[in-house]
């Protein structure tokens, strides 16, 4: 099986202003999404390039936080406010974002403060490449997100280990 995703990443060729290989990774908290992402970067060299020459990118879904409201972010300071559903996410501007991205154009990336709830004004450019991940636990959720995957990667990894590296992560 990874032998036919490296073969289809190979034999995937963008020509000049071509369309770039999009796979989603999805799968629930502290599964490992980001490890395999960061995986794939390195396997393909590209760990140490710079951000204007990478072929390979990683957007994560976490970046697509809708903006709370004020009694939103009055739940989530209280630990009340669910951020894994799905209506937690702006999934227009995921799709907007990800079209424009297979369109070959630089988009800007949201920077979301997770202390605040909000957006900050800054923003992360990203430059048209040969290949995008986009991960995180919903990524697979909105139909027409999904169908701009060329790729979709689903990591499966018991609830036990999940935990334990939540639990990691939170300390």
């Amino acid at each position: 099986m990874a032998g036919d995703s490296e073969q289809t990443l190979q034999n995937h060729q963008q020509p000049n202003g071509g369309e770039p290989f999009l796979i989603g990774v999805s799968g629930g908290t502290a599964s490992g999404k980001s490890s395999v992402c960061a995986k794939i970067v390195q396997l393909l060299g590209q760990n140490e390039v710079d951000c204007r020459q990478k072929q390979v990118v990683i957007l994560s879904q976490d970046s697509f936080y809708r903006v709370l409201t004020s009694e939103q972010k009055a739940k989530a300071l209280k630990g009340q406010f669910n951020f894994d559903h799905p209506d937690a996410f702006d999934n227009e501007l995921i799709f907007k974002t990800l079209k424009e991205i297979t369109e070959g154009k630089t988009v800007q990336i949201p920077v979301y403060d997770f202390v605040s709830h909000s957006r900050k004004e800054e923003t992360v450019t990203v430059y048209p490449a040969d290949v995008v991940l986009f991960e995180g636990i919903l990524a697979f959720y909105s139909q027409e997100v999904r169908d701009l995957f060329q790729m979709k990667l689903f990591v499966d990894t018991d609830a036990d280990t999940r935990l334990s590296r939540r639990d990691k992560e939170i300390r």
